[in-house]
């Protein structure tokens, strides 16, 4: 008894299928104004900074995140050589970082008006001004998003670009 000659074909097919349609993690910060979405894939135990100017001392804060294990970001320290700012999140030394561990599900930033934050990520950086323009709100979270739909969604941001398509950038 012999396999169909399509059947390989057809396992191969299902395979690829699992792949593109099983969810990976992202971080995911939109900008529901804007309709403006952008994901970065991340695992368990990643880690990420936003750094900033504090709006009150215009001194530099690095808040340090991780991803954590049940879907949820860790805030794990906040950083600064003020001692201003450091009084400011409550914390009464002057010691330049400060281990925290804060889970959160979503945050919620304003895009700076003077110098606005930027995301490190795996020795990327990116500035939160690609989101939105200043004053904007940005909500950061986790997501699980298939490969399929993020693919579709880059395909789009880049017709988009050329001008082929005009559909509001949100990929949900």
């Amino acid at each position: 008894m012999s396999l169909p000659r399509w059947l390989p074909l057809l396992l191969l097919a299902a395979a690829g299928g699992t792949f593109l349609f099983r969810p990976a993690t992202v971080l995911e910060f939109e900008n529901s104004g804007r309709g403006v979405v952008a994901r970065y894939a991340v695992k368990a135990g990643d880690a990420f900074s936003i750094t900033y100017q504090h709006s009150i001392y215009r001194q530099p804060v690095v808040e340090e995140f991780s991803v954590g294990p049940g879907g949820e970001l860790i805030l794990t320290g906040v950083r600064s050589d003020s001692g201003a700012v450091l009084e400011y999140f409550g914390f009464s030394d002057s010691r330049p970082f400060h281990a925290l561990n804060r889970p959160m599900r979503t945050i919620v930033f304003r895009v700076a008006m003077e110098g606005a934050q930027t995301l490190t990520l795996g020795g990327r950086r990116i500035s939160f001004l690609r989101l939105g323009d200043p004053g904007d709100r940005i909500v950061l979270r986790l997501a699980d998003v298939s490969m399929a739909s993020r693919g579709i969604a880059w395909a789009a941001g880049a017709l988009r670009g050329k001008g082929i398509f005009a559909w509001p950038r949100s990929s949900r």
